[in-house]
């Protein structure tokens, strides 16, 4: 089968990072695929948060990146297939010309949590544009050979912007499929940001009948009751009083936003911001679930004897684990909507304005997206 090429006038480019502030375009050679390898024309990749911290920090969190070796950025993707390496199994699963969603996730395979089918917290795993067992170039380019077991094929009817967001949908899915949301159940859910959402989202296609989000920023909100017709949204304040411990846990009881007890069966922290958890366990009902998707600051003090006399259910959730082919059926089922969170696209050649568009943020800005849409 011969394959597909890129257009002559389409080169090879990659958003490549050198250390804060130190990013390029760079051509990149068009590689030919391995053995369970398959070419792919990247169409659309968004921009994440972690993605940022690389550009404008060189780092996340303990994860530093070497200026002397560059990494290619993102990890949120979708293309078509335009080359179909040899297989080592009789299942041919990909032929040239199938729309894909990328994986990033590249588990060891062998460990105790990848034999569980928790790669997810693999401790050996690699992660595209993630300083995580050394750097791994990620999916901000152009053309890229990629393993068959990461992909999972895109029905036609889904966009390649959807298709980009099926990854942070994942995030989302996952975090509720390790909560007890069920039907009828009642859930808050804090960040009014693309993961929130989704989590409200992915909540309600679980059977919640009630949902609130809760942000400090009024555009946010105002677009999640677009998004959510159902969901009830209420502005957190901008600050506590006080930085101090005693004076965090008394706000935090001061500020149940109206939520009667016994009223929120699961909290999903999704902002990683330590009044927000810490509320959380005030908002949540005597034997109920907190669940922490966000990722914030190392050490948060806890009011551990609320989540002891409550009998709270504290559950971490980290990426996803065998979720992807669910997420894409949810959004060709219509039960979840995803192109109304994209609300900026650019080329690829316009990488450095998209990564300061969302830097700066501001009104009306989610979603960032870059590719050949």
């Amino acid at each position: 089968m011969s394959p597909t090429v890129l257009p002559k006038e389409k080169e090879n480019i990659a958003c490549v990072i050198y250390g804060a502030n130190n990013m390029f375009l760079e051509p990149r050679p068009i590689l030919k695929p391995e053995t369970d390898e398959v070419q792919i024309n990247i169409r659309a990749t968004g921009i994440c948060g972690s993605d940022l911290h690389y550009h404008f920090e060189g780092r996340l969190g303990a994860r530093i990146l070497d200026p002397a070796v560059p990494m290619v950025l993102g990890h949120e993707s979708s293309g078509v297939v335009t080359e179909v390496g040899a297989t080592s199994t009789a299942d041919d699963t990909f032929k040239v010309g199938d729309r894909v969603v990328l994986e990033p996730a590249k588990s060891c395979g062998q460990c105790h949590c990848c034999q569980i089918q928790r790669y997810n917290i693999c401790p050996p795993m690699k992660y595209s544009s993630t300083v995580q067992q050394g750097k791994n170039d990620g999916t901000l380019r152009r053309s890229i050979c990629y393993p068959t077991h990461l992909l999972h094929k895109m029905p036609d009817t889904m966009t390649f912007e959807e298709g980009a967001l099926i990854e942070p949908l994942a995030v989302a899915m996952h975090a509720v499929a390790r909560s007890p949301v069920t039907q009828g159940s009642s859930v808050v859910v804090y960040g009014a940001g693309t993961i929130g959402l989704l989590v409200a989202a992915s909540a309600y296609a679980q059977g919640a009948t009630k949902v609130t989000i809760m942000d400090i920023n009024t555009s946010r909100l105002a677009f999640a009751s677009e998004y959510l017709p159902d969901v009830q949204t209420i502005q957190l304040p901008l600050k506590t009083t006080s930085d101090e411990e005693e004076d965090l846990f008394t706000w935090a009881q001061q500020h149940t936003m109206g939520i009667k007890d016994g009223d929120c069966d699961v909290v999903f922290d999704c902002t990683g911001v330590e009044s927000c958890v810490v509320l959380s366990f005030f908002m949540v009902k005597s034997g109920g679930s907190v669940v922490l998707v966000g990722l914030g600051k190392t050490k948060i003090a806890l009011p551990v004897d609320v989540i002891a006399t409550k009998e709270i259910n504290v559950i971490g959730s980290y990426r996803y684990a065998n979720i992807h082919a669910k997420a894409i059926a949810t959004v060709a089922s219509g039960k979840i909507r995803l192109l109304p969170l994209v609300s900026h696209r650019f080329a690829l050649e316009e990488t450095p304005a998209a990564f300061e568009t969302l830097r700066k943020g501001g009104d009306g800005v989610l979603k960032v997206q870059i590719g050949d849409f």
